[in-house]
């Protein structure tokens, strides 16, 4: 355990260190969304778990639209099934363009080794509707791959912005005796840290313009699902999981 705790907190001080002006970047793209009354839309990762963390979260933001197809969700399917769909191209552009969209908006895109054909199919999309993307990756994992999408680019390659994850090729990182591969991956750790340190930066530059950000309450706070019903009705028709 301590071990596992060690690699994460030396990628976090990795990201830290080298990632803030992207952070603040990516931030400055997601409050000029907020302002302007756009959305920002999430989509990737494993069974599109960044999209799932950013959405009707406490403390989140209300303005984000998370891409939650059911065509991706593994259970009650099997593991064939999902990793077939992800080999195929057309699904995320398909499902992009299902989408409440406007040129106002933006869309966070998370692949770690930038290559996730339905994830580049979103983000060529995004780009030919004008949003801009911010991606989050792994560079030097994608620099040990090739691209699978047949445009020959990896997510970062389409990008306005790429906030790299600094996560080692194939994700894991702990060696042990008389195991062949490494375990414990690191991949969600440092990505949900990462795409809430945007969330948190993109709050704090609304506040800081004078403006008041729609936020995610608890629904354990006594007034919490009263609160959370203003903010749905809100978004309504904006957001497709509401």
């Amino acid at each position: 355990m301590i071990s596992y705790l060690e690699e994460c907190k030396i990628i976090i001080e990795q990201v830290m260190k080298s990632e803030e002006n992207n952070i603040l970047h990516g931030a400055n793209l997601m409050t000029r969304t907020v302002a302007q009354d756009g959305v920002i839309h999430v989509s990737g990762g494993h069974c599109h778990i960044y999209a799932m963390e950013t959405f009707y979260r406490a403390g989140g933001l209300v303005p984000i639209n998370p891409l939650l197809p059911h065509i991706f969700a593994t259970a009650p399917r099997t593991q064939a099934y999902s990793d077939h769909i992800y080999e195929v191209e057309g699904i995320g552009s398909t499902i992009f363009a299902d989408q409440c969209v406007s040129t106002n908006d933006c869309i966070i895109l998370a692949s770690i080794a930038g290559r996730t054909i339905p994830v580049v199919d979103i983000a060529l999309a995004a780009k030919k509707r004008g949003l801009p993307v911010i991606a989050l990756q792994s560079l030097a994992f994608s620099r040990q791959t090739t691209p699978k999408h047949s445009s020959g680019l990896f997510l970062s390659d389409i990008a306005d912005v790429t906030i790299d994850l600094h996560i080692p090729y194939g994700d894991a990182v702990i060696e042990l005796e008389g195991l062949s591969e490494k375990c414990c991956p690191v991949s969600s750790v440092i990505g949900f840290t990462v795409i809430q340190a945007l969330v948190t930066q993109t709050v704090c530059n609304l506040a800081e313009s004078g403006l008041t950000p729609l936020v995610w309450v608890s629904s354990n706070l006594d007034r919490g699902d009263e609160i959370n019903k203003e903010h749905i009705l809100s978004m309504k028709g904006r957001v497709s999981c509401l």
